[in-house]
């Protein structure tokens, strides 16, 4: 997932070494890139389009993947629309803001998508704008010639050196010696008690990191499926060299130890185990291999291998609000996940649940007292009013979430389209509800039809309206929505059909 740029912001901040001018500000203040006009933005689209630098600016500046890109690409050209405008509102849909647009372009050199959006941001920033004599003339886009390289911005993940034939031996003594010169010294001691692993060790479980292995891949690293002692595993291998050279960089590293810190303190049946991890050459993480793919996968992938049944979709709700309510309670202070969505809920073979991706998880207040935090994290379509706007942290955060995620296991519609009236799903069903749609209307009509397969999409469509409530005090708890989810899941044979019973109904929460 595309990370935060704060720091790479503070940073580009001090080095123009300008102060704010005093007195009424002379720009638009915009917190996200979706809030800039549709003029402007599709005034960028166009010029992304044009120039045919859409795809250079995802994968090596906003972190997205080639496959991401190249989805996106064929999710373009099926619809007739502008792969500008789609790479934007993906980005815009992490958080991101117009000064962190603004910097990303620049260091792709589109000075003219820069010159469209300078007044949203802070005059400081618009030196890093080239003057028209100084930019290179443009030219049309043209394909590589046969005997030119092209650059790939994975390329040097995927044919780098092998790894030495004589790597040290997994000891104290070599891992004391390891971390002299290492610059991750102080996480490696946090995450002492987490297994210690060779890069010899993986580099063999992955037959050499191996394009055949390949899971996926992220702006940072790349994730293989290895075998080691008769084991699958998931190892994520993360790029050095884009570490030591970005401040995102650092800030994913930063990200990953802190994975690594709340895995190993939470281990529980519906959580991603963590195995190990390496340090001795590139950083690497070592997960359990969740043979099911991402919840995602199964629910909106074009060619599924096969659609959930409505079983095994209430099977996932009850497990991940399980596994939620585990990280809220199991200590004096909560944890909070930070981003609940169906790409981080992972699915074993037997499509048991697991969540995954701690990198944004913090622990919260004593007593689950809401905090004010310096930064928005997350998805967009998955966090609250009250997240986004005021910077409100606690674990209805991640309740607010898991009622999206519960809107898509019931209606396999995503939680964002921009085809849609109502683009984001939460607004889709609170018309639903205030239409009286009937739940029949709303199933998902992939999965096959089941006796039980109304009422359960009943209660999960009945439990995402309450867990996404616009007033956090009025969602319940992880515990009680897992409590009823686990109740009518045991019971369902009790229970009524409900395709006839209407949405409108779901203001009664309390009462079944």
């Amino acid at each position: 997932m595309p990370i935060t740029m704060a720091e790479d912001i503070q940073t580009t901040a001090t080095n123009l070494n300008e102060t704010e001018p005093e007195g009424e500000r002379s720009w638009l203040v915009f917190e996200y890139i979706y809030e800039i006009p549709s003029s402007v933005r599709k005034g960028l689209a166009s010029v992304l389009d044009r120039s045919n630098k859409w795809y250079d600016l995802g994968t090596k500046q906003m972190g997205f993947t080639d496959v991401e890109l190249d989805n996106l690409k064929q999710c373009c050209t099926i619809n007739n629309r502008s792969t500008g405008a789609a790479l934007l509102e993906k980005w815009a849909n992490y958080n991101h803001s117009p000064t962190e647009l603004f910097i990303v372009l620049s260091r792709e050199k589109l000075y003219e998508c820069m010159d469209l959006m300078k007044q949203y941001v802070d005059p400081r920033y618009h030196v890093l704008i080239k003057p028209l004599a100084n930019r290179a003339p443009a030219r049309p886009p043209q394909q590589p010639s046969l005997n030119e390289p092209v650059a790939d911005s994975t390329s040097k993940l995927l044919n780098g050196e092998p790894p030495p034939a004589n790597e040290p031996r997994r000891s104290s003594e070599a891992a004391g010696n390891a971390n002299d010169d290492n610059p991750f010294a102080n996480e490696i001691t946090d995450v002492s008690q987490t297994p210690r692993m060779t890069y010899a060790e993986l580099t063999k479980a992955t037959d050499n990191w191996s394009e055949r292995h390949i899971l996926g891949k992220g702006g940072f690293g790349t994730v293989y499926l290895g075998v080691f002692k008769h084991t699958y595993m998931a190892i994520k291998r993360i790029d050095q060299s884009k570490i030591k050279t970005s401040a995102a960089g650092r800030l994913q590293m930063e990200q990953s130890f802190n994975e690594l810190r709340f895995l190993n303190a939470c281990r529980h049946d519906n959580i991603v185990p963590v195995f190990g991890f390496s340090v001795d050459k590139e950083p690497c993480i070592v997960y359990q291999y969740m043979a099911g793919g991402s919840l995602d996968k199964s629910l909106f992938a074009r060619r599924a291998v096969s659609t959930l049944t409505w079983k095994e979709r209430m099977n996932i709700a009850c497990g991940t609000a399980r596994g939620l309510q585990y990280l809220h309670t199991f200590g004096e202070k909560p944890f909070i996940h930070g981003d609940i969505k169906p790409g981080n809920i992972l699915l074993t073979e037997s499509k048991q649940p697991r969540i995954g991706d701690f990198g944004l998880t913090r622990q919260g207040a004593a007593e689950d007292s809401a905090t004010v935090i310096s930064r928005v994290y997350g998805t967009r379509p998955y966090i609250p009013k009250e997240f986004y706007d005021r910077k409100v942290l606690s674990t209805k955060v991640d309740t607010y979430s898991f009622g999206v995620v519960l809107y898509e296991i019931a209606t396999g519609l995503r939680a964002w389209d921009e085809r849609r009236l109502d683009k984001h799903l939460k607004d889709f069903m609170t018309r639903a509800v205030h239409e009286k749609v009937l739940i029949a209307d709303l199933m998902d009509k992939r999965a096959a039809k089941d006796r039980n397969g109304a009422l359960y999409c009943y209660y999960m469509l009945l439990h995402g309206h309450a867990c996404t409530a616009d007033d956090p005090s009025k969602r319940p708890d992880m515990v009680t929505v897992m409590k009823h989810l686990e109740n009518v899941f045991r019971g369902s044979d009790k229970l009524v059909n409900v395709s006839s019973r209407l949405c409108a109904e779901f203001t009664h929460y309390a009462s079944f």
